[in-house]
């Protein structure tokens, strides 16, 4: 796993200040951001899979529990192999079963090869990794981010940007639709504003 780094004095944030100075007020709260970067694909999509709707504490304790189920190795044959019956009883529900059922066969199959995704654009990878049941776009772009660190995506859809964006804009009632339209004066480092956004509270007792 590597780790990748974002100051608040680099070339990038100097560009998106210049381009939006609303966001000074944004790269001031924080020096510096690392970002781990989950670079084992398939591990990293199961991840998501088990995470979902679930606080970070108790996604991690399944995640371990699955790991260790699975003799530390997280695969699509091991995934596709694992009993029910034993995966429910890690505290997986059915539908996250199927899901990663899915994910396994799906990565086994060829139809979502991760192989090469250097090659890909953001959207042709979206695109590849909704077919996967338990997938969807909001999943595809967190995976852009933390296990490809693609530096251009930002997501609407989620929750936690469009509240801190609110905030740092002092707009309580943007809606969708008005966000990402103003994301769009932050290509190519939507990513490094997302993560400042994500990070923008951290020093608050």
């Amino acid at each position: 796993m590597k780790v990748i780094k974002y100051y608040q004095d680099s070339n990038e944030v100097k560009y998106l200040i210049e381009k939006d100075p609303m966001l000074e007020n944004l790269f001031s709260r924080k020096e510096e951001i690392l970002v781990p970067i989950d670079d084992n694909y398939f591990q990293s999509l199961a991840g998501v899979i088990v995470a979902q709707q679930l606080s970070a504490k108790v996604a991690s304790i399944i995640y371990k529990r699955l790991s260790t189920l699975l003799q530390d190795e997280i695969t699509p044959e091991k995934i596709e192999q694992a009993n029910e019956i034993e995966l429910r009883g890690i505290g997986l529900s059915y539908q996250k079963i199927k899901y990663l059922k899915s994910l396994a066969e799906c990565v086994l199959s060829k139809t979502v090869d991760l192989s090469d995704l250097n090659h890909l654009s953001d959207q042709e990878i979206i695109e590849m990794l909704i077919k996967i049941k338990g997938i969807g776009v909001w999943s595809a772009q967190m995976f852009l981010i933390f296990s490809l660190g693609r530096e251009d995506v930002f997501s609407v859809l989620d929750l936690g940007l469009r509240n801190a964006l609110k905030k740092i804009y002092e707009l309580p009632d943007l809606t969708n639709q008005e966000i990402e339209e103003m994301s769009l004066k932050w290509i190519p480092y939507r990513s490094i504003v997302s993560h400042f956004l994500w990070h923008a509270w951290d020093n608050q007792a």
